[in-house]
Order: C-alpha cells, then structure tokens, then sequence
C-alpha cells in the first residue's frame, strides 16, 4: 500500500489526491471483487517522477469482474468552493471510475463517475461533481441524497464492468477545479 495525500494551493486548485512522495499521507486499501469470492487484484503505486499508477488484473474467476481501491482522506475536506476533479491521465484503452464518498466506511455510498484516458497521450480528464452517480455495490441508487461536497471523507478508483484482463491507468494529481 502507498501513502499519498493532500496539498497544494488552497485558495486556486488544491491537490486532493496527490502521487508526488513528499505530500501528506493517503494509504491506498485494494477493495476488490475478493469480497465476494472474486479473484481480481488492484493496487496504487507512485513512480519516482510523482505519478500514480493503478494497476492489477480482472478476472470473472467465482462471480468477479471488477478491482478498486480506496483510500480515507486524512480528515474531511470541503470541496464545496469547486465544481470537480482535474486530472491527467494516460490509460490502456479501458474505462475507469474514480469514486467519492462521504464516509469512510467501504459499505457506504459512493459517487462515481466515469473516463476512459487516451492510450497514447496523456488526457486532461475533467470531472464535475455534479456528474458523479450514487451507486451501492455497483448499482445506481436514485433516491441517494446528493454528494455533500462539505464532507468529503473518502476516494477510490475502480475499473469494472467485466473488463477482463490486465489494466494500467497512469495519472498525476488530482487537482479540484472551480
């Protein structure tokens, strides 16, 4: 597991989630379809150059298909000021989700939304707050209330949807955008 966190400009564009080793401290859980017999695996590690990659493979193995990763943000962070989720990316062809909640229980709701980066360039992926979906185990909840952006307490990544194989989605920070 890596520790990672955040940092950056308070006032302009903080770093929610940041891949450079000299950050405040995020520790990156695999919470992947293990939980229900699965055997797919997922991790986050961070390169010497500050990138993050998560990585690990998906197998349908005993009802799996997906793998994520979580991690608790220090404390909650009021996002409330901004609008999204800015970040590069440079992927493998397959869609991910990065996914917000409001807890830091793993059984909680978590807003999700989706991209799918470039395989050859990196992509500036922009994601507006409100675009993420509440989901509980993978479906859409449609009477969740909406994310409190006042009280972010947890992030997570995930690549699902039975996309089988091997995956590695490269990314730098995770800036908030107004």
């Amino acid at each position: 597991m890596q520790k990672r966190g955040i940092s950056g400009d308070v006032t302009q564009h903080p770093i929610l989630v940041s891949f450079n080793s000299d950050s405040s401290q995020l520790t990156w859980q695999p919470l992947g379809d293990r939980v229900m017999g699965g055997q797919s695996d997922g991790a986050v590690v961070c390169s010497e150059d500050g990138t993050g990659i998560f990585h690990g493979i998906v197998r349908l193995d005993n009802g799996g298909g997906f793998a994520s990763v979580k991690a608790d943000l220090p404390e909650p962070f009021d996002a409330a000021h901004y609008t999204g989720i800015e970040l590069l990316a440079r992927g493998d062809g397959k869609t991910y989700k990065i996914g917000l909640r409001n807890s830091t229980d793993r059984r909680s709701i978590v807003y999700q939304h989706a991209f799918t980066p470039d395989t050859e360039d990196w992509s500036r992926i922009q994601l507006p707050f409100s675009d993420f979906v509440p989901t509980w185990r993978g479906k859409t909840i449609t009477d969740a209330e909406p994310l409190d952006l006042e009280h972010l307490a947890s992030v997570s990544l995930f690549v699902s949807g039975r996309q089988v194989g091997e995956f590695r989605l490269r990314m730098q920070d995770w800036r908030l955008i107004r």
